[in-house]
């Protein structure tokens, strides 16, 4: 299954990974590998993660880090979207996809 990130999933780990690399290079460093992983397995089994209450949204939160990210399947095309990788507490509803900031 390929992968491709919306732009706004880009900058949400770009920042993510910016704001933890001021504090920890070394955390900055295993955060991205986490997130990296979780996008893997949307790839690998994209129907294991949580429906949301919009059609085709799944989210899978990290299981180290409380980080969540949000992808789109697309059976038909063979992939994955990334969609929003944000931290869980900023998110009032996990049921719905975070729209930009």
């Amino acid at each position: 299954m390929r992968v491709v990130y919306a732009p706004q999933a880009l900058r949400d780990v770009d920042d993510i990974l910016a704001y933890i690399h001021k504090r920890s290079p070394s955390g900055a460093h295993n955060v991205s590998i986490a997130i990296e992983r979780e996008v893997e397995a949307c790839a690998s089994n994209p129907r294991g993660g949580v429906k949301t209450d919009e059609a085709g949204v799944y989210r899978r939160p990290l299981r180290k880090y409380r980080y969540t990210v949000f992808y789109r399947f697309f059976p038909d095309a063979d992939e994955v979207e990334i969609a929003r990788v944000v931290r869980g507490a900023r998110v009032k509803n996990l049921g719905r996809l975070p729209r930009d900031d």
